[in-house]
């Protein structure tokens, strides 16, 4: 495992042969934030790419080294204290060399509650409420999840 105690899995789905769905929840103690960075953490990339091959190893039960990455896009950051659940959405085939095409995507939700926003919109509505005597209806947004990473690359097993 990476890192020792980096992650722990929470969940891991199939809903085919193909697809999987990974629930990781992050550890934010972990001393690789101590220096990346101290006073604002951040899960590095590469500590990414291995747990997400890590995460395919576990689904495999075997050992795989990462032969090509075709396409690797790190679309946001991610601070393990305010966002230590993450999803990872693994699509994985076969090829007929032995080999296997990987594309993942991984997403935090979306309705991870930023407390700013929150006080600012119980704020919002107190100003309503004092300008017309009406309590307004704040109403929820069906807000999408924040993808963070997308990655195509090729594994092979470790011999």
């Amino acid at each position: 495992m990476l890192l020792d105690n980096f992650y722990t899995i929470l969940s891991s789905e199939s809903s085919d042969s193909t697809t999987w769905t990974i629930q990781i929840e992050l550890n934010p103690d972990h001393t690789v934030y101590q220096g990346h960075f101290p006073e604002h953490p951040v899960v590095p990339g590469v500590c990414l790419l291995q747990l997400i091959k890590e995460c395919v190893e576990d689904i495999r039960q075997q050992k795989l080294q990462i032969a090509q990455v075709s396409s690797c896009k790190f679309l946001s950051a991610i601070n393990p204290i305010e966002t230590p659940r993450i999803a990872i959405v693994l699509v994985l085939k076969e090829t007929e060399e032995g080999k296997f095409q990987l594309q993942a995507e991984g997403t935090i939700k979306g309705n991870t509650v930023n407390k700013n926003i929150v006080k600012e919109d119980i704020a919002k509505e107190e100003i309503v409420k004092e300008n017309t005597g009406k309590e307004s209806i704040i109403k929820e947004e069906n807000i999408k999840d924040e993808c963070f990473i997308k990655l195509k690359a090729a594994l092979t097993p470790k011999a």
